[in-house]
C-alpha cells in the first residue's frame, strides 16, 4: 500500500511538473512570439540590398526611437522626435543620440529636413534616412504617438524631472524637483518658445524626460507592469521590437541610475537656405560622434 502509495504520489508530482513546465513554454511562446503592433511590417531588403532585421550583439539593442502625431499614419505627417538608443547589456550603459528634426539631410535624393522622411514614406523610409546619413545598419524602431506618451507615464504613476534654471524660465514655471504626470511631461517636453539655443533647448527637456522615464520604468516594480503598459498604449505605438527583447533589456537595466544613461545630440548650427531655417550637422564631428558610440554598426562606404 505504501508502495502504491508511493507511485501515485510521484506520478502526481511528475504530472505537476510537466504541466507548469508546459505553463511556462506556453507563456514564452506567446511573449516570443508577440510582435508590438508593427504596421509598418517592411522586411530587412527594404531597408538595405542583403540586409537582415537582427540584433548584431545579443547584448546590444540599436533603435530609433520616433514621435509622432500620430503612428500608423505613412504619408504627411513628419517625425517630432527622433533618437537613437543603444543598449548594451554587457556594460550596462545607455547612449542616447538626438537627431534635431530640422537636420538637413539627402532624403530620397533632395537635401530635405530630416524629419520630412515620415511623411514620404513612413518608419520605412525614416530609418533609411538615418542609415543614409550616419551609415550605420539600424533595423529597429519604436514608433509612438504623443497619445501614448501621457498613456505610458499615467501608466508607471508619473515622472520625476528637475527642472533646471534656464528651462524653468523659459517655460515659465518653478526650477526644482517636479513630478508630473502623463499631460505635464508632454507639455514639458514638446514646448517650444523661448529657448535661448532654439530647439535645442526643447532637445535638452526630451533627455531628461527620457533618461527619468527609464529609470521609472526599470524600477522591478513596474518592470512587470511593462507589458500591461504596452497593451495600454498598443493603440499608439508601432515597433518591430518582440515584447521578450524588452522584458529583457528592461530586466538588464533594473534600477539603473543616471550615469548610466549618456545623451548627446548630433553637432551642428542653424541655419537658412532659401529662405528655410535648417540645422546643418557638422560633418566631421557627427562622423566623430558617431564611431565613438556606433562603432558596431557601421556600414560599408
Amino acid at each position: 500500500m505504501n508502495i502504491k502509495k508511493r507511485i501515485i504520489k510521484a506520478i502526481l508530482i511528475i504530472l505537476m511538473g510537466l504541466t507548469v513546465l508546459f505553463a511556462i513554454q506556453l507563456v514564452r511562446g506567446f511573449i516570443g512570439s508577440q510582435i508590438i503592433k508593427d504596421e509598418n511590417n517592411f522586411t530587412g531588403s527594404d531597408l538595405g540590398e542583403g540586409n537582415k532585421i537582427e540584433q548584431k550583439n545579443k547584448d546590444e539593442l540599436l533603435f530609433v526611437f520616433a514621435g509622432v502625431d500620430a503612428t500608423g499614419e505613412k504619408l504627411g505627417t513628419r517625425t517630432d522626435t527622433l533618437m537613437l538608443v543603444l543598449m548594451n547589456k554587457e556594460n550596462k550603459t545607455i547612449d542616447i543620440i538626438s537627431i534635431p528634426r530640422d537636420t538637413r539631410v539627402d532624403v530620397d535624393g533632395n537635401m530635405d529636413k530630416i524629419n520630412a522622411a515620415h511623411s514620404y514614406g513612413g518608419m520605412d523610409d525614416t530609418i533609411k534616412t538615418i542609415r543614409n546619413f550616419l551609415s550605420i545598419d539600424l533595423d529597429y524602431y519604436a514608433e509612438v504617438s504623443f497619445q501614448a506618451v501621457e498613456d505610458g507615464v499615467d501608466a508607471l504613476g508619473g515622472v520625476d524631472i528637475n527642472v533646471p534654471d534656464q528651462i524653468a524660465t523659459a517655460q515659465n514655471i518653478e526650477p526644482g524637483l517636479h513630478h508630473f504626470n502623463g499631460k505635464q511631461a508632454l507639455d514639458y517636453c514638446r514646448f517650444r518658445k523661448g529657448y535661448a539655443n532654439a530647439d535645442l533647448g526643447r532637445i535638452s527637456c526630451q533627455q531628461d524626460f527620457v533618461v527619468q522615464f527609464i529609470k521609472n520604468m526599470t524600477r522591478p516594480k513596474n518592470i512587470i507592469k511593462i507589458p500591461g503598459v504596452i497593451s495600454k498604449v498598443s493603440s499608439n505605438m508601432d515597433s518591430n521590437i518582440s515584447m521578450t527583447t524588452i522584458l529583457s533589456f528592461a530586466w538588464a537595466f533594473k534600477n539603473i541610475d543616471d550615469a548610466q544613461i549618456n545623451t548627446q545630440t548630433i553637432p551642428g548650427y542653424p541655419d537658412m537656405i532659401d529662405g528655410i531655417s535648417y540645422y546643418i550637422p557638422d560633418n566631421e564631428a557627427t562622423i566623430d560622434l558617431r564611431n565613438k558610440i556606433l562603432y558596431n554598426y557601421l556600414l560599408e562606404e
